[in-house]
């Protein structure tokens, strides 16, 4: 609980301090995908990179887990601390990163996926529409209960902006 109120008053001063730019697809180089692996298999990941990859773009992925895991690609609510201390360094790296876009696949709210998409250098953050994500995000997608149909749109809509 203490937690929880910590890392929400965090992330709402980092939105705040965060400028966001359109910036065209195609003159986009780099691409990152922060999601939830209980919302969104794999497959589905790989399928959004492939498309990526396959315009040339160079991406990366981390997945927030319920469960701790030795995955270096993957982070849990223990990688997180109370005061925001990224423990695990991959993650750190990740939202470092100064990705031109970041794709945000979670509806759960969860606190810890939100600080790290929070934390994220990103010129442009997306993602499915959320409530407890609406502030972070610049452009958001409506929810469909089939997570390709999810997918599909991320990518149709991202290719034509």
């Amino acid at each position: 609980m203490i937690k929880t109120a910590l890392l929400n008053r965090k992330c709402r001063k980092l939105s705040k301090l965060q400028k966001s730019e359109n910036l065209p697809y195609r003159s986009a180089h780099s691409i990152g995908i922060l999601y939830n692996s209980e919302e969104f298999e794999k497959g589905l990941i790989d399928e959004l990179t492939d498309s990526f990859s396959g315009d040339g773009k160079e991406t990366a992925s981390m997945a927030y887990t319920a469960k701790e895991t030795d995955d270096r690609f993957s982070f849990c609510k223990k990688d997180v601390s109370i005061s925001g201390e990224l423990k695990k360094e991959p993650v750190g790296f990740f939202a470092n990163r100064a990705f031109d876009f970041l794709i945000s696949l979670d509806t759960s709210g969860d606190i810890n996926f939100k600080y790290v998409l929070a934390l994220s250098k990103a010129t442009c953050k997306v993602g499915i529409n959320s409530d407890p994500l609406e502030d972070l995000l610049v452009l958001s997608f409506k929810k469909s209960e089939d997570k390709s149909q999810n997918i599909q749109d991320i990518i149709k809509y991202l290719k034509m902006i």
